[in-house]
Parts: structure tokens; C-alpha cells; sequence
């Protein structure tokens, strides 16, 4: 099952993409929208190898030409930034959320959106979100959870 985290501290230039343990690099844009209403939407956009750009769903896809990179952040300064990871066969059911390695109980919602400033041609064609995706440079993440007395509470990850 693929495993897909970001770590960050909230800010584009100190946010690092890891799948499957290597980090990634040539990354243009990232959306990801996981609720229980049924959306899964995980899409990644990024130059390849072969310098061709590429738009593939995260868990279901074959990433191919995937560019990584030895790990540009030290252990401590790693350590420094908040990790949101997601283990995925792109079923729901099969979904778990982490955040710094504790699991997250009781996500109603994830959304995830990252996109680079040199990042022309969004990924927003591709998607059936009724999300608002701006074709400006930004980092978004909210997590969404219902408590056991059946309140709702919304985070920011980073």
C-alpha cells in the first residue's frame, strides 16, 4: 500500500514530499481531498525524469518517472516540522491518516493543496471538487475531525 506524507512547517520553501520513504523532487502541484461523503480525489502533478509533465492519482496510479532526491533536511531539522501521512490503496476504507506518526481517529475530511509558484498549468482540469483551487502559489491543509460527543473540529496541519 503506497504511503504519501509532506512534511512542512507551513511554509512552500521548508516542505519536503516523500513516496514510499524517498523524497521527491520536480513536484508542481499536490491536491488531495479525502472525506467520508465518498470524495478521494489524490493527485499529483510533477516533471519526470524525462522532463515531461505528468498528472497521476497518488494511490492508484503508477508513478512513473518519479524524481528523487537524497534527503535535502537534516534529521533534526526534520524533526523540527510537522509530517502528515496517508497510507492509501485509494479506497476509503483502506485510508489511514497520520500526523507525526500518531494515527488520527475520527478525520470526517482531509484537504491537501500545494502548488508551486513556477507551476503554469494547474491540475485543477482534472478534478471534480467543488473546492475552489487557485492557480496561485499556496500550501492548504486542513483536517477535519468529529469528536466522540459528535462535534466537529477544523485544524490546519501546518
Amino acid at each position: 500500500m503506497p504511503t504519501f506524507s509532506i512534511s512542512s512547517n507551513g511554509r512552500l520553501e521548508k516542505t519536503v514530499v516523500f513516496y514510499n520513504g524517498e523524497q521527491l523532487t520536480g513536484l508542481k502541484e499536490i491536491y488531495i481531498n479525502i472525506n467520508e461523503e465518498g470524495n478521494f480525489e489524490a493527485i499529483i502533478q510533477y516533471q519526470g525524469t524525462d522532463k515531461k509533465i505528468y498528472v497521476f492519482n497518488i494511490f492508484e496510479d503508477y508513478l512513473i518517472n518519479l524524481k528523487t532526491t537524497e534527503p535535502t533536511l537534516t534529521d533534526l531539522e526534520l524533526e523540527s516540522l510537522i509530517t502528515l501521512t496517508i497510507e492509501s490503496d485509494g479506497n476509503l476504507e483502506n485510508t489511514s491518516v497520520f500526523i507525526d506518526d500518531e494515527y488520527q481517529e475520527g478525520v470526517v475530511s482531509l484537504y491537501v493543496h500545494i502548488k508551486g509558484a513556477d507551476n503554469k498549468d494547474g491540475i485543477r482540469k482534472f478534478l471534480s471538487s467543488k473546492y475552489y483551487i487557485p492557480d496561485t502559489p499556496e500550501l492548504f491543509t486542513e483536517i477535519i475531525f468529529r469528536n466522540e460527543d459528535g462535534s466537529i473540529d477544523k485544524e490546519k496541519i501546518f
